[in-house]
């Protein structure tokens, strides 16, 4: 008996064994982000979600006053070590990033590759507003520079100077002019960020009484320490304040540059109203403040130029080569990433391209990605 129940098991087992099951194709989520193409003849591909790699991004001014849109293919194990591969683009409208980002530079056909590095003597600079529009007249002034023009300075001598600016805007509950200044610390003969706007949200807006948050931006190498805010200091990296329209206040935040040592300043003062950007939409909620923009003049300042950096087999290779004369990045059109990247709002910008790559410090050592297509994914400012 025992053995006849142990033979109807196994049959059962066996049974259940050779019981045919459909297969399931498993679900692989296609990759947005790739890069294929060819590498010195050979088929390579790269993508986002694969091997390590995840898509970052960035936006910034750079230290010629050019706005950078770079996107990334990082290995996510390290994220401090330099991107697998980055796309950066210059963006020759200056975009402000309080204007919600101008997508201007994305709508064109074709932008040509750099040929070389842009390159300046930081001798030279102009200056202009960002973050605030119709502005009928500014005055602006950098003591202990040579003055060239009303918004253009040089300098004799390396070393840190205090730029400024003076403007009004009309206050439309009252109709009354609103003085606004701005100073910022500038470093004259070499590229040293030792100042920048500080972050707000406006909380509630009543026109005579205004309620206001003010941040700490978050900027490699330049770390705020603390604000002097009508003459009171706090070292909090958010701080809420309330102000009457009807007097004069000075916002204040301090910065050091943890590579140089070097130590900044910026400061907004205004004697009626926090002068406030409008919104683009209700996810554009904290914007910086308005600020100086300097433009450095530079021998060849690369204005809509397109720029690759590949790091293989060890080495890191670049586009910035007189091989690419003429070489272009086709822009075949962009849309919205709904996902976002990093939090922040996204954009997938689809291109193709064949473009020579030169090895940093062996120029001879050539990379040539020949018939490439790629999908990346750039930032766009909240």
């Amino acid at each position: 008996m025992k053995h006849s129940i142990l033979l109807m098991i196994g049959i059962a087992i066996l049974a259940s064994s050779c019981e045919h099951k459909d297969y399931v194709t498993p679900d692989v989520e296609t990759p947005v982000f790739t890069i294929s193409g060819y590498r010195n003849g050979e088929p390579f591909t790269l993508s986002a979600g694969e091997n390590g790699l995840v898509q970052t991004g960035t936006i910034e001014r750079n230290k010629f006053g050019v706005m950078e849109w770079t996107s990334s293919f990082t290995n996510a194990a390290c994220p401090t070590c330099e991107p697998e591969f980055s796309l950066t683009v210059n963006d020759s409208e200056g975009i402000d990033l309080s204007d919600c980002g101008n997508l201007e530079i994305f709508s064109n056909n074709q932008i040509l590759f750099a040929e070389e590095a842009s390159a300046s003597e930081f001798e030279e600079c102009t200056l202009s507003i960002n973050g605030i529009d119709q502005i009928d007249e500014a005055s602006f002034d950098i003591q202990g520079s040579n003055t060239l023009s009303s918004t253009t300075f040089f300098f004799d001598t390396e070393g840190i100077y205090q730029a400024s600016t003076t403007f009004e805007l009309e206050d439309e509950s009252s109709w009354e002019e609103n003085e606004i200044q701005i100073q910022q610390t500038i470093y004259a003969g070499q590229h040293r960020r030792l100042s920048a706007p500080f972050l707000y949200e406006v909380l509630e807006d009543k026109g005579d009484e205004q309620e206001i948050r003010l941040y700490f931006p978050e900027i490699p190498a330049l770390r705020a320490t603390h604000w002097d805010i009508n003459g009171i200091v706090d070292e909090q990296e958010s701080v809420t304040l309330e102000f009457d329209t009807n007097t004069e206040n000075r916002i204040e935040i301090f910065y050091v540059n943890d590579v140089t040592g070097d130590e900044g300043s910026y400061s907004l003062r205004f004697n009626r109203s926090f002068p406030i950007n409008e919104f683009c939409d209700e996810d554009h909620h904290i914007m910086p403040a308005p600020s100086i923009n300097v433009d450095w003049t530079a021998g060849e300042p690369n204005y809509e130029r397109a720029f690759i950096t590949y790091r293989w087999q060890g080495k890191t290779f670049v586009s910035t080569t007189p091989f690419n004369n003429g070489s272009v990045l086709n822009l075949l059109g962009y849309e919205d990433f709904n996902a976002g990247l990093q939090g922040n709002s996204a954009l997938q910008l689809n291109t193709s391209f064949s473009v020579k790559l030169v090895e940093l410090g062996n120029e001879s050592n050539v990379l040539e990605l020949t018939d490439c297509t790629g999908s990346f994914g750039f930032i766009r400012p909240n």
